[in-house]
């Protein structure tokens, strides 16, 4: 359970709502003792006839008989003694009645003790306490009810503090979580999958909320409460009290065992919650595939498989929550059991020892071990609600294990101790024997050199897989690259903060992604405090105002989920006025015209060409029309850069220029 420390710890910034809830707890458990107590003066008072006045009167001179008597007895000890002390060879018995007779003297200052508080007392009684037996249970019956309300109160209190406690600390933690997350590396993000993503941030933090939860509300109440009721019980008879407890080791040990046990399931459940996200999002990712090759079974009968298993998880871990209450009822049964067996024989054959060992200096009363046995039924209440803890925490500390061993990794692309500052983009991109691989061994870009001036727009062309896009994601800095470097006027673009650096770029891909929100807002994205003349200007540019007023609500139209409720065409004008609108001092256009028909196409490019003037421009692309917006041509094959020259010159130069272009031509 330490796994769930760094939960609680990120929840001491609520500080007040922690202290007002262990308040109430104290009070909760204060008065949970106090309320089974009422069964004392029930039976002791009440059934015998009496009132508190006659009662209090009565022990008090039983009280002071007992004071008389123990100094008549010490009296007669001492004088025994003294007598026996002057006899060299009976000073052993005179010890013994010395001891005797201290013994005596520590019961009588108890003895004192008690009468001097029930003396205190009797005035308060004898104002205020009813005047016959009736009223006298009327007035506990009126102290248990009023107990009750004040409970209920307080556990109400208790609920929404604890409850404000867990959700500001779920909602604080999924917030740093989702930030780690925005700066993973773009290589772990893509290795660890969206699914896990949203298992960690919805099911794992549900689990952290409720063993927060848990953990300021019965941690601390139930405990609290049986404290309560076991200090009282130990007042009574505190050896009584161990005797009955005996079976608290085993029990310990039975509910760490499927603590453990409910540990492994709660990991099992976790990855199987993530293979239920992994499916959905493939399966409603990918809808319009599955039923064009009429897959819907073959998808029913996987999810089937992945529910199922899920589903025997969470089995498993009811089965060992289940357990866990029987086990902590029968071992409150037996200890109550043991207490009766031990109290009973104590109360009916006036004893106070059991095999020579003392539970009490005077015999206990029928009242005093009922009330002893009732404390014992109060203080399991607690233990048995304390049992159903154990599993929220191990669940919640299984979330914290996993969310700290999914997002704590150090980014390999991060943020350089002292970064350097970013130069407006006004001479040249420069790549410098730059070599890389997504996979160890396997080169994807190997030694590329070149440069770009300022203002040139240079198409890189090349087979599919021949490393294209990863210049522009190594440019991006969505990856390192593992040998050589990147310049930006001069400057390693891995000295620079990757925002700083990204504030100059803006891409655009053939896959344009959108985000469930209107088109206005998905262009407005490309810049923060963007004026509407500044989005009007990049929408038509981006020929986004040929379609906008077709649709229902302009540009005020939700787009859907990714913009599916779009035409990719669409989808692709909306992300390149988007781009557009950032104002960026270098264009990234991967393949960003390749869903346009001709028309369109050519009449973006009209727009483009004034747009580039003032930027350099990565043109990635496999369309021939495409070509006419560049400056120079880049052709790649297998990671290299194998003809660098003026567009006009490309197609004589290159025999894979040639290839790739032929059916264009």
């Amino acid at each position: 359970m330490l796994e769930f420390l760094p939960a609680v710890k990120s929840s001491l910034r609520y500080k007040w709502s922690i202290c007002g809830a262990v308040i109430c707890s104290l009070l909760i458990a204060l008065l949970w003792g106090a309320s089974i107590s009422t069964i004392y003066p029930f039976v002791e008072i009440v059934l015998e006839g009496n009132t508190a006045e006659s009662w209090l009167a009565e022990r008090l001179q039983e009280s002071r008989l007992r004071l008389n008597g123990f100094a008549d007895e010490i009296q007669s000890l001492t004088t025994e003694a003294e007598s026996l002390s002057a006899d060299p060879e009976r000073r052993v018995e005179a010890e013994k009645l010395m001891a005797r007779c201290d013994l005596l003297a520590a019961k009588r200052e108890r003895e004192e003790k008690t009468l001097a508080w029930t003396e205190w007392v009797q005035p308060f009684v004898q104002r205020h306490a009813p005047k016959t037996p009736f009223g006298t249970l009327l007035w506990a019956v009126g102290w248990l009810l009023a107990t009750s309300i004040i409970k209920g109160v307080l556990l109400v209190i208790s609920a929404i503090l604890v409850a404000r406690v867990a959700n500001r600390t779920a909602r604080d933690l999924r917030r740093v979580y989702y930030r780690q997350a925005l700066e993973m590396d773009q290589r772990r993000i893509e290795a660890f999958g969206t699914a896990n993503l949203m298992t960690h941030l919805s099911h794992n933090m549900q689990m952290v909320s409720g063993g927060l939860q848990v953990f300021y509300g019965k941690m601390i109440r139930e405990p609290l409460k049986m404290i309560a009721c076991l200090v009282l019980a130990a007042w009574i008879s505190w050896p009584l009290l161990l005797l009955s407890m005996l079976v608290v080791p085993a029990g310990a040990g039975a509910i760490r065992s499927l603590s453990r046990r409910m540990k492994r399931a709660t990991q099992r459940e976790v990855d199987g919650m993530g293979a239920v996200f992994q499916s959905l999002i493939e399966t409603f990712g990918a809808i319009k595939t599955v039923r064009v090759f009429n897959q819907e079974a073959t998808e029913r009968k996987r999810f089937k498989r992945i529910a199922d298993s899920l589903c025997r998880m969470s089995t498993r871990i009811s089965l060992y929550d289940s357990l866990l209450r029987p086990i902590t009822e029968v071992l409150g049964i037996i200890s109550i059991a043991i207490s009766i067996i031990a109290g009973a024989y104590l109360v009916l054959n006036r004893e106070t020892s059991i095999f020579g060992l003392q539970f009490s200096s005077d015999p206990l009363k029928p009242s005093s071990l009922l009330l002893f046995y009732s404390l014992l039924a109060g203080a399991s209440d607690p233990g048995r609600k304390m049992s159903e803890v154990v599993n929220y925490l191990v669940r919640g500390g299984m979330a914290c294990t996993n969310l700290e061993k999914a997002f704590s990794s150090v980014p390999t692309v991060g943020i350089p101790e002292h970064p350097l500052p970013m130069p407006v983009h006004s001479k040249s991109i420069r790549f410098d024997r730059v070599s890389f691989a997504y996979q160890p061994r396997q080169p994807v870009i190997k030694q590329v050199s070149f440069e770009i001036p300022f203002g040139q727009c240079v198409a890189i062309v090349g087979a599919n897989g021949c490393g294209k896009s990863t210049l522009a994601n190594l440019l991006l800095r969505f990856y390192d690259p593992h040998q050589g470097k990147i310049e930006i006027d001069g400057v390693d673009i891995r000295s620079v903060h990757p925002r700083k650096l990204r504030r100059q770029l803006a891409w655009v891909t053939q896959d344009a992604a959108l985000f469930r929100t209107t088109v206005w807002n998905n262009i407005a994205y490309g810049k923060r405090k963007a004026t509407e003349c500044e989005i009007m200007r990049a929408a038509q540019l981006a020929c986004v105002d040929r379609f906008v007023d077709q649709l229902p609500e302009g540009y005020q139209t939700q787009v859907g989920d990714d913009g599916k409720l779009l035409s990719a065409g669409q989808r692709q004008r909306i992300a390149l006025a988007r781009a557009i609108l950032a104002d960026p001092r270098i264009l990234i256009l991967d393949e960003a015209t390749s869903n346009l028909d001709g028309k369109s196409e050519a009449l973006i490019h009209d727009h483009l060409r004034e747009f580039m003037r003032s930027r350099t421009t990565l043109l990635i692309t496999h369309r021939a029309q495409s070509l006419q917006l560049a400056d120079r041509v880049l052709v790649m094959e297998a990671g290299k850069v194998v003809v660098d020259c003026p567009r006009e010159e490309a197609a004589g130069r290159s025999p894979e220029f040639q290839g790739l272009f032929a059916r264009s031509a």
